[in-house]
């Protein structure tokens, strides 16, 4: 059982159903699915970005968020997904590069 080959990720509803079924019956009755789907995607989504902190970002009238382990990182991040959304609309990027400005 153990020489068993693990899946590597898991896929979000999966893990979303098989966490709702494990709770009690009086959890389930308290809350409603849809606020319970909420609070797990975010629980979720952090756990998969243990060792990063997520950055936001405004670039024009982009907002772009990034999982990354530092600042210095995150604005690269931010850089190329900004120049991927522009390049995948059609528009021309800043002659003088993206002026990044974080939101807290």
């Amino acid at each position: 059982m153990l020489d068993r080959l693990q899946p590597k990720a898991v896929a979000f509803e999966i893990a979303f159903n098989d966490w709702w079924r494990s709770r009690p019956g009086s959890f389930r009755d308290g809350i409603s699915p849809s606020a319970a789907r909420a609070c797990f995607r975010a629980g979720y989504t952090a756990g998969k970005h243990v060792s990063e902190r997520r950055f936001v970002f405004r670039a024009g009238r982009m907002r772009i968020t990034v999982w990354a382990t530092g600042p210095t990182t995150a604005k690269a991040k931010a850089e190329m997904e900004a120049d991927f959304r522009t390049a995948k609309k059609g528009w021309p990027k800043p002659k003088a590069g993206w002026q990044l400005q974080e939101i807290k």
